[in-house]
């Protein structure tokens, strides 16, 4: 038969206690973490899912406010690949003869100020963000033109955003000229 001494019951004691606390402390944090976790903010805890612009779009025009010289600036297509840090976005157009023409844009999704060209006559410098719940994405950009002899600037804010589960892209844009400011809602269904 073995005896117990008093030190061997308190240590013997001790662990049991311990491992009941464990068993019963790690639970109620846990539960605690999961309550307060969803109260935290955005910029301590980012968890919202970025909005995908990945698509083929076609200008509704019924549906979109052109402004006084609006629809110039609306494409009538837009095929839109989004991937991780970039986003290409190649705009068919028609010109006011009627002739079309498209243009591929690429941008990075950083925040970090990119450069697109078009011809020798135009050249586009952007940044991309994120709204704070990734839910719309803003292009802030400056054009500078240059046609016969002269030159001209153009700063332009456009906010991609999409409604109606994914099957409508909105467009808000401002363009803010010497000749004033034009304001625009464009409006492309997903094909």
């Amino acid at each position: 038969m073995h005896s117990l001494n008093l030190n061997q019951i308190k240590m013997t004691t001790k662990k049991v206690l311990d491992h009941g606390l464990k068993r019963t402390i790690i639970p109620v944090f846990v539960s605690l973490l999961l309550l307060v976790l969803p109260s935290l903010s955005s910029n301590a805890m980012p968890m919202a899912k970025k909005v995908k612009l990945t698509g083929t779009w076609v200008l509704n025009e019924s549906k979109s406010d052109f402004g006084d010289y609006g629809r110039m600036w609306a494409s009538n297509k837009l095929i839109i690949i989004q991937k991780r840090k970039t986003l290409s976005m190649e705009r068919f157009s028609s010109g006011p003869s009627g002739e079309e023409y498209n243009a591929l844009e690429n941008y990075t999704l950083d925040g970090m100020e990119c450069e697109n060209s078009f011809g020798d006559q135009m050249k586009k410098t952007s940044t991309v963000t994120w709204s704070e719940d990734k839910q719309s994405l803003t292009i802030n950009s400056k054009l500078d033109i240059e046609a016969e002899g002269q030159q001209m600037t153009i700063d332009t804010i456009e906010i991609l955003s999409l409604q109606d589960d994914g099957n409508t892209l909105v467009i808000k844009g401002t363009a803010m000229t010497d000749f004033g400011d034009m304001v625009v809602e464009f409006i492309y269904d997903l094909q």
